[in-house]
């Protein structure tokens, strides 16, 4: 055997050991179309319209879609008979639609059950879904709009088509309670066009052309898509397609929602050979809360609005929080035992991991905390206490030991404010050496010995060795400081307040001064841009510098971001109802939001005196979430939590574990189904992160077998939440997902390549295997046929392997053919020593037409050499040399071991070597000497299809 014939083998026999296919991979043939008929996931349609157009005979029914977008296959139910058909279900119910935009209830429910009584409970795609039914189009660019069919008796027998056109919608939301509404540039009802409206409420005739989608009083604040009063056949039965709470004649008819994106062409892109990266999703915490055992309650003096919340401040330190603001009690639950409801007025801690309180951690203050601040070894405190345990020299400031709450020896800071007004610290931050300080004072002292007064209003930077304040350093705003943010940069700090002057020069409500001395406004910075003309009605609450970016918010219910270096716009964004932002932070690159605003945002707006020119409207329940980069917001984010009394959370922090921690008068947090109930929150709550972490990728894509399709097996892949799914690629898109390492591609036809990854529940993706090319093969002969054999020594010459050649007097016999290793069907005689060097074997082969395949693939087990032939004529040798090929001739190797011996060897032959009816296969096998005390024979042929 030649050094490269000897480097073949071996590479064949440690492909196929591993798993490996060695198969031919020859330029690929154009693919036969695929039938996307939408009855499998592999032939899943861009769209129910599509599916329409190309099997006009299609019922309605459930169909595999997949969009570029949509990324892999899903079932839609499509209704293929309404106006030409195409239409795909994405929502339907009666009474009870929530409109979030992470959907209602699941897909299957929707698909599965898209009509009856037991459709009743709303069921809506979420939001992303739909986008990515759209391929990332716009809503108002659907031709047919969105369709609604409402039922137009309590029977279930007579309905409405209604058709919305939208006037100006980039992507999906299912807000259509929003106020401002979304509006309509058309609207018809069973195709009569009555001209524009809204989504809220369109009132052409207050009965069946009416439709109004908020929640109401009268109908147990429950949402739908609600006829007028004059609509008459209400019922209150459970089985009515037009309910009515009570008497109030404003029935919620039973509705369903669809879409018709007619996409009839698309773009995959292209796999790479090597594979795709992994992808993850946006790392949103959770929407849900953790429980948590106790919390904070009661208002100290009582009094209502923004300055008499329970928390206003939290800060965090190892695996402690610390929790500020005027609240009166410590709380365990809502219906405490004996010794479960203790004053402790003001601040308190927590632990972080169990929610349990922190007993040792008692200080006495005799007024509210704005902001914590914490370092190393010690808790800095603000807000308008004038002590702190009767300690002097802690008005407004001051700094606690972390477990017992006492006063750290030698850390002093006091201010004063004239005119007896009372000293009001509203904002801390650190950078650095410094701790910078926002709120309402005149004068600050600190240090140990205490220092002089310094003369800085509203503003100043204490050190963070002994609270010792810098007196170059002083910038004189004219009103109070309501939130600072010291820039991790070091060059500079962001003021947010009242002012309307910074060191006498032109301040409105937001200042960015610089940290070099003398403070003093940093230049080139643009105006920034309020959303109101109203005077007093622009003040600032919340800034956060993220990156090159600035987040700023407040009044009138604005959240907007700005580029770093000059302070241009990039986005806006309002709340309404309810309203102002009043606190932000960034976590995982989102920036989350706070406001008393459990209603609705509108993205790309900019003014709130007139709320127009908006991209699209959201959910936002009292904390929203936006991309900290790009300003985009993330509408899959709507917490479940609530407020005493709709002031919201007034502080946001993050802890070392991801989770977001909220505080204010913050009562209540997610549903708990163990016990039927919402879960109870005193005061703050926590929402941990989600999973964004990707599962490792599977590896050793390998086919093992192609017999009735094309069978892949990998080695799985991990994932931290549990054993992760797996994604089949084929051509460039997903065909199919499996829980299995297995998968079957039943009879694809010609060359493919194939790759795999793994995706969890929450829809991180691993990086994908490298590519497998595979082409698909149909089986012309088994292992285990029929064959005619001789093996009696005698030279059969070089006829014997031609169509012509008389073997009637052989023996015959179906494989495995030979001796010595027990697993033979046909025992070949061995005979005495010296064997017999050669042993022979033909068969026919009926095929009705070559020209069907591309290429044989022979699977041949050999032991020791061999040669095959078909029609005479030799089309592949193993283990034997060169050359003429004698009866005599001895393999080049003694195969020893099981493996090789049990492991096929592939040739590759064109499928022209056949004719047309019967092909004559014949193979010669040669031991590698006499002595030998084995041999082995088995074949099977497989053709490749183009």
């Amino acid at each position: 055997m030649s050094a490269l014939r000897r480097a073949l083998t071996a590479l064949a026999f440690s492909a196929l050991l591993s798993g490996v296919a060695v198969v031919s991979t020859p330029p690929a043939p154009a693919q036969a179309a695929v039938a996307r008929d939408g009855t499998s996931s592999n032939k899943a349609a861009l769209s129910c319209w599509a599916i329409k157009q190309d099997f006009p005979a299609s019922a309605d029914g459930v169909y595999w879609l997949q969009t570029p977008k949509l990324v892999a296959p899903q079932q839609f139910y499509c209704d293929m008979t309404t106006d030409g058909g195409g239409w795909v279900l994405i929502g339907r119910g009666r009474e009870g639609w929530t409109f979030y935009y992470p959907g209602q209830r699941t897909p299957g429910a929707i698909r599965n059950t898209p009509s009856g009584t037991g459709a009743f409970a709303p069921a809506a795609l979420p939001g992303d879904t739909v986008n990515g039914l759209l391929n990332g189009g716009r809503v108002d660019a659907l031709t047919d709009g969105v369709r609604l069919r409402r039922a137009a008796n309590n029977t279930g027998t007579s309905w409405q088509e209604v058709r919305w056109k939208f006037s100006n919608l980039d992507s999906w939301s299912w807000t259509f309670d929003a106020n401002p509404t979304h509006k309509l540039s058309s609207v018809s009802v069973n195709g009569t066009n009555y001209g524009a409206g809204n989504t809220r409420d369109w009132n052409y005739i207050n009965g069946s052309h009416r439709i109004f989608t908020y929640e109401w009083n009268n109908h147990g604040w429950k949402k739908g898509f609600s006829y007028g009063s004059l609509m008459g056949g209400a019922s209150t039965s459970a089985t009515s397609y037009l309910w009515q709470n009570s008497t109030e004649g404003n029935p919620i008819p039973f509705t369903q929602v669809f879409i018709r994106p007619k996409l009839t062409s698309a773009s995959y892109g292209t796999v790479p050979e090597a594979g795709l990266p992994a992808s993850t999703v946006t790392p949103l915490v959770s929407n849900s809360t953790t429980a948590l055992p106790w919390g904070v309650t009661g208002v100290v003096g009582g009094g209502v609005g923004e300055e008499h919340l329970e928390v206003q401040a939290m800060g965090t330190l190892g695996n402690t929080i610390y929790v500020g603001g005027r609240f009166q009690y410590v709380q365990k639950g809502a219906n405490p035992g004996p010794g479960e409801k203790v004053q402790q007025q003001y601040l308190a801690a927590f632990d972080v991991s169990t929610g349990e309180w922190r007993t040792q951690f008692l200080p006495t203050l005799d007024g509210q905390v704005w902001d914590i601040q914490t370092l190393d070894d010690k808790v800095i405190i603000a807000g308008e206490f004038t002590n702190v345990n009767g300690e002097p020299n802690t008005a407004g400031m001051a700094a606690l030991d972390p477990t017992t709450g006492a006063v750290v020896p030698g850390w002093r800071t006091t201010f004063t404010r004239a005119g007896g007004l009372p000293v009001k610290i509203k904002a801390l931050d650190r950078q650095g050496d410094w701790i910078y300080v926002g709120g309402g004072f005149n004068h600050v002292s600190g240090g140990n010995p205490l220092s002089s007064p310094v003369w800085a209003v509203a503003a100043a930077r204490v050190r963070v060795s002994d609270g010792r304040p810098d007196a170059d350093w002083t910038p004189h705003f004219d009103a109070t400081v309501i939130e600072l943010d010291a820039s991790s940069q070091g060059d500079r700090v962001y003021f947010g307040g009242r002012f309307s002057n910074v060191n006498g020069q032109s301040a409105n409500s937001f200042a960015v001064i610089s940290t070099a001395t003398p403070a003093a406004l940093v230049p080139g910075m643009n105006n920034w841009l309020p959303s109101t003309t109203a005077q007093n009605r622009d003040y600032r609450q919340t800034v956060l510098e993220v990156g090159d970016k600035v987040w700023m918010g407040g009044a009138e219910h604005d959240f907007q971001l700005y580029t770093r270096d000059n302070l241009t716009r990039l986005t806006g964004h309002i709340t309404r109802g309810g309203g102002d932002l009043q606190a932000s932070v960034e976590i995982d690159g989102v920036v989350y939001g706070a406001c008393h605003c459990p209603e609705f945002v509108f993205n790309d707006a900019t003014s709130w005196d007139n709320t127009a020119n908006w991209s699209n409207a959201h959910q936002i329940l009292w904390i929203g979430a936006w991309d900290a980069q790009t300003g985009k917001y993330l509408p899959n984010f709507v917490p479940s939590i609530d407020s005493r009394r709709g002031d919201g959370p007034w502080e946001l922090i993050k802890d070392a574990n991801g989770c977001l921690w909220f505080g204010g008068d913050m009562n209540r947090g997610s549903w708990n189904s163990a016990t039927s109930s919402y879960q109870w929150l005193g005061g703050f709550g926590r929402l941990c992160a989600t999973d964004s972490a990707a599962p490792t990728a599977p590896t050793n894509l390998r086919t093992t077998g192609t017999t009735g399709g094309t069978q892949l097996a990998w080695n799985a892949g991990t994932d931290n939440s549990g054993a992760p799914d797996y994604e089949i690629l084929r051509d460039d898109r997903v065909i199919a997902k499996t829980s299995s390492a297995t998968f079957t591609d039943s009879n694809p036809q010609g060359t493919h390549k194939y790759w795999v990854r793994a995706i969890d529940d929450a829809g991180n993706r691993s990086a994908s295997t490298a590519a497998l090319h595979v082409q698909s093969t149909t089986s012309l002969m088994n292992l285990g046929s029929q064959w005619k054999w001789v093996y009696d020594g005698v030279d059969q010459g070089t006829a014997w392997s031609g169509t012509t050649f008389d073997d009637s007097a052989w023996a015959a016999g179906n494989g495995e053919f030979g001796y010595g290793d027990g697993g033979e069907t046909t025992l070949i005689p061995a005979g005495t020593t010296p064997r017999h060097w050669t042993a022979y074997f033909r068969t026919t082969l009926n095929v009705a037409n070559p020209a069907a395949y591309e290429s044989l693939l022979i699977d041949l087990i050999r032991d020791d050499g061999a040669v095959v032939y078909i029609n005479g004529t030799e089309v592949g040798r193993d283990n034997l040399p060169e050359g003429t090929i004698a009866h005599d001739t001895a393999a080049l190797v003694g195969l020893q071991t099981n493996a090789e011996e049990r492991t096929p060897v592939r040739f590759t032959v064109p499928a022209s070597a056949l004719v047309a009816g019967t092909n004559t296969i014949a193979v010669e096998m040669h031991q590698n000497n006499q002595w030998s005390a084995d041999l082995s024979f088995d074949m099977s042929i497989k053709a490749t299809l183009p």
